[in-house]
């Protein structure tokens, strides 16, 4: 198992909060991780909200301080840590796994997992990046109205520790870390085939209305290129489009 310092509460209100106003206060090392078996805010991208059954599901953050990045290439956090989930569902026998950008892993058309990544800067630099993931373990029942959640057991039926299955996400994300250090370009490549809808024309909603398009990739900012039939293409920010 790896080598990290880990806390774990059954109850907090958020794994994110937790963590970012602690690191605020105490120096930590990379992979400081918390975790919990139940959030009472737990958050997704904007104002959504994270479902998760009390003890079935990894929620967890974890914080690194990639010096080694300059802001401008504060994606490639996200980069990492989408690809290391993939890496680990993949350890699971998982098959069609992608990343639906910006921070949603898929398998097929179901959402298994979700990420939130915060970012401080220091110059020109990345100090600190604290990533949460909620991951979809043991729940098979899910009652918000999100349209499309899965778990791992629903679709690998076995018997989970989702204490357990964190130790290998973890240790799976520090194999990753490695390579961000020495050879980001090959995730960026990783990344870009596994997108989810890459070079399938599909509909979405911009700024000017709903266009039909296909993703064929992500701009160094971290930007989602959609490009419609017969045109270049056009690079949009998270509040700018949405998947249909």
């Amino acid at each position: 198992m790896p080598n990290f310092l880990h806390q774990h509460m059954e109850v907090m209100e958020s794994t994110n909060e937790t963590l970012w106003e602690f690191s605020s206060k105490v120096n930590l090392s990379d992979f400081h991780t918390i975790s919990t078996d139940f959030q009472t805010k737990g958050k997704g991208q904007d104002t959504n909200v994270w479902e998760s059954e009390a003890n079935k599901n990894i929620l967890t953050s974890s914080v690194v301080f990639p010096e080694f990045l300059e802001a401008i290439d504060a994606f490639q956090i996200s980069r990492w840590v989408s690809l290391s989930i993939i890496d680990y569902l993949e350890s699971k026998g998982l098959k069609q796994l992608r990343i639906k950008w910006p921070n949603d892993i898929y398998v097929g058309k179901k959402k298994i997992a979700g990420i939130l990544i915060q970012n401080a800067i220091a110059g020109n630099r990345l100090s600190k990046s604290m990533f949460g993931v909620g991951l979809n373990i043991n729940q098979e029942v899910f009652m918000s109205d999100a349209p499309n959640p899965v778990s791992l057991v629903q679709l690998k039926p076995a018997e989970y520790e989702p204490l357990e299955e964190l130790h290998y996400l973890i240790s799976t994300l520090m194999k990753k870390y490695r390579l961000l250090q020495k050879k980001p370009a090959k995730l960026i490549s990783e990344y870009h085939q596994l997108l989810y809808q890459r070079d399938e024309f599909c509909t979405y909603k911009v700024a000017k209305g709903i266009i039909t398009g296909k993703i064929i990739g992500v701009d160094e900012y971290g930007r989602l290129l959609l490009a419609k039939q017969g045109q270049e293409a056009q690079a949009y920010d998270l509040k700018e489009v949405k998947f249909l």
